[in-house]
């Protein structure tokens, strides 16, 4: 995670940790502008750089996600093990959510990825549109971005942090993770789908936090959300070209 990239959240908490620390660093310990200021950006470096390596981990807990095995979900773990095995790619950890409604999420720290699925998707798409909306998934782990994606979404929780940073920026990446999931499958039908079911079924993912919106297929706050996703109409005609 680079922290100078400015537009980044986790550069914004650290100017403000910064500022936080120096503050008592100057008045009540040490009356030398130039040195406080060294040691609270000192500090509050450390401080980012813990958050960043607990954030992947928060940020999977914060969804309400368990471990889905092979034994309960059989044939979501074929259909993943088909996608993976066909282009000589590690399959992420899978996850599921309890949820009737449909939808589906990708979170990555520096060495692995992770796939998220409602129980309502898992149960009601068929062979055609789970695998479609699994390589999608897969299409997402393979950004080399998601881990920074992931600990954004971490940081974002804040709300002097996300008042000047937010996930709109990623919204362009969510056309780019469509092609490149019909080219997995080599059907993009399956993908257009996949995205239609969910949205028959309903995206709302009444627990996941806001600030994780950008790491999911559709936005779990709404189908009028569109400020992170385009519209599910303008995502399935996009793929009428292909």
């Amino acid at each position: 995670m680079k922290i100078l990239d400015m537009r980044s959240p986790v550069f914004h908490t650290y100017l403000f940790l910064s500022l936080l620390v120096w503050a008592p660093i100057f008045f009540f310990v040490d009356n030398s502008f130039v040195l406080s200021l060294a040691l609270a950006l000192i500090i509050s470096l450390l401080l980012v750089f813990v958050m960043t390596r607990i954030a992947p981990g928060a940020v999977l807990r914060s969804l309400g996600s368990i471990p889905a095995t092979e034994k309960q979900f059989p044939r979501l773990h074929n259909a993943l093990d088909g996608i993976c095995v066909n282009h000589g790619l590690d399959k992420p950890d899978v996850y599921v959510i309890e949820s009737p409604n449909g939808n589906a999420a990708a979170v990555a720290d520096k060495r692995s990825q992770a796939v998220v699925l409602t129980t309502g998707a898992i149960d009601s798409l068929d062979l055609i549109e789970i695998e479609g909306l699994l390589a999608q998934l897969v299409a997402k782990c393979l950004d080399t971005r998601l881990s920074k994606k992931t600990v954004e979404a971490f940081f974002l929780r804040f709300p002097l942090v996300a008042i000047f940073t937010g996930s709109k920026k990623y919204r362009n990446d969510v056309r780019l993770e469509d092609v490149k999931g019909a080219e997995l499958t080599r059907y993009p039908p399956g993908v257009q789908r996949s995205l239609l079911a969910l949205k028959g079924l309903g995206t709302e993912i009444e627990d996941a936090p806001r600030s994780t919106s950008h790491l999911w297929l559709m936005n779990p706050k709404g189908l009028d959300a569109e400020e992170t996703h385009p519209s599910t109409e303008e995502r399935v005609s996009a793929m009428e070209e292909l």
